[in-house]
């Protein structure tokens, strides 16, 4: 089956572009997190996501380079298992250490707001399909 995807490159060509060097997280959706779910609860803490793929059931997305530890540390204790090698071993223990997958205070309640047209298509797609 051919699969054509022009939309990755041109969000992974505008992330790069917009801020250099980035960090690939994988993850599977069979752990019961979605794509936009992990996209949601790292954009409440500040992190925006790029450079989406998807291949089977694993599911990537690129950060920057300077956010990835902190976006680590937000995936881990939130209980998304990472399939990436982690850039913070100490981040493995953080699910342990916090039952229940309770989750620091945002900074925000809002987080950061859909900018890209990828952004909003995953937000229109959310409310369209729930």
């Amino acid at each position: 089956m051919f699969n054509l995807d022009i939309i990755s490159p041109i969000d992974t060509l505008f992330g790069v572009a917009r801020h250099g060097k980035m960090h690939r997280f994988t993850f599977d959706v069979n752990s019961g997190f979605t794509g936009y779910k992990v996209e949601k609860l790292l954009r409440r803490y500040g992190v925006r996501v790029w450079g989406r793929r998807v291949a089977g059931s694993q599911r990537s997305f690129l950060v920057k380079q300077s956010q990835a530890v902190w976006a680590e540390y937000i995936l881990c204790r939130a209980g998304v298992p990472l399939l990436s090698p982690l850039l913070d071993p100490r981040n493995a223990y953080y699910p342990d250490r916090h039952p229940d997958a309770s989750m620091p205070v945002p900074w925000t309640e809002q987080g950061v707001p859909a900018i890209s047209f990828v952004d909003h298509l995953g937000e229109w797609l959310a409310k369209l399909f729930g």
